[in-house]
């Protein structure tokens, strides 16, 4: 028997560059999802700004890490190190704009519109009923 995550399994560049695409695909359209709300309505302008800066981050900065990979051989003292910062400072961000984006879209709920306080009378949306 294999454990499911061994780690035995050794993939070949351009398969690690697959994955690495699709995953920052992925990224993407889940800032993108964000960025969606723009114009939504939201409690205060605070969380409205906080919003904008949270999704427009949790989308690009992804990008700044996939982008440090094409860093020339010939640059890799210096820059190599800098570019490593901003990939830790990009984690680290992305981490605390989800969690921000996660207490915003909770806070969000205190302040819904009457409408969603009205009971569903789930009986008369079924035909057969």
């Amino acid at each position: 028997r294999v454990p499911t995550f061994d780690g035995s399994i050794d993939l070949e560049d351009s398969n690690k560059t697959i994955l690495q695409l699709t995953a920052l695909l992925m990224v993407t359209i889940f800032g993108g999802i964000h960025c969606m709300a723009w114009f939504f309505s939201f409690p205060t302008y605070q969380e409205r700004v906080l919003w904008r800066i949270s999704a427009v981050a949790i989308t690009f900065t992804p990008w700044l890490c996939f982008l440090a990979r094409f860093i020339p051989d010939s640059l890799l003292g210096i820059v190599g190190f800098v570019f490593g910062l901003i990939c830790l400072v990009s984690v680290i961000l992305y981490i605390t704009v989800r969690a921000l984006l996660l207490v915003l879209m909770c806070t969000a709920l205190r302040n819904l519109p009457s409408g969603a306080y009205q009971a569903v009378s789930w009986t008369t949306l079924v035909p057969h009923l």
